[in-house]
């Protein structure tokens, strides 16, 4: 059962969608990648984009242990049922704006409209769009595209496989490539801020 872990929401049951087309994170990675997350102070009053939501489960996640805002975005109608109603059963609604559309759609409009106002942009696509190389130019081009929502010293941070190739998209620059099991998290930066402080390791990590 999916749950949140920690904050104003800790302990509440998650819906999500009862096929094998979603990934929803495990409670124990959920855990430690917060944990590196909180640790270095990257959610408390930030403004969250969970990109390939789901229902929502790592944004509603930063909303409840303090993050300002989250912006949503999953195409499938189903799982943004279940987000909706995972908001509401967590009373985060109002501190949530949820996209129902692709995740290209989506980055190209706010690209012209909001960026450089995003802190950490959660990104978690299928993992055969980062692993399998005919979707790895689509894959850099829309990671270009979150990059540009970042604030200077904002983080990205994207959920692979670990042995998935490391993705190279221009402007930005792997900072970190922290792996769990058969997971990995590589938090990537604006390449002009650098990595004088990259996301570190965690105790549960």
């Amino acid at each position: 059962m999916l749950r949140v872990m920690a904050g104003t929401a800790r302990g509440v049951p998650l819906k999500s969608v009862p096929d094998m087309d979603t990934r929803p994170i495990l409670d124990r990675l959920k855990k430690s990648l917060f944990s590196i997350l909180e640790n270095g102070g990257y959610i408390h009053e930030a403004r969250v984009m969970d990109c390939y939501a789901g229902t929502g489960t790592m944004g509603i996640e930063a909303l409840s242990r303090g993050a300002a805002h989250c912006t949503f975005v999953e195409k499938r109608g189903d799982a943004v049922k279940l987000l909706r109603e995972n908001l509401a059963k967590t009373r985060l609604e109002e501190r949530a704006d949820v996209r129902q559309d692709t995740a290209e759609r989506v980055l190209k409009n706010l690209a012209v409209r909001e960026a450089g106002t995003y802190t950490l942009i959660v990104y978690d696509p299928p993992f055969e769009f980062s692993r399998e190389a005919p979707h790895r130019p689509a894959l850099e081009a829309e990671l270009v595209l979150a990059g540009k929502l970042l604030i200077p010293e904002g983080w990205l941070a994207l959920r692979t496989e670990k042995a998935a190739p490391v993705p190279e998209p221009p402007g930005l620059v792997l900072a970190r490539h922290w792996t769990d099991g058969t997971h990995a998290v590589c938090f990537f930066a604006h390449a002009q801020a650098g990595t004088a402080n990259p996301p570190a390791e965690s105790a549960q990590a």
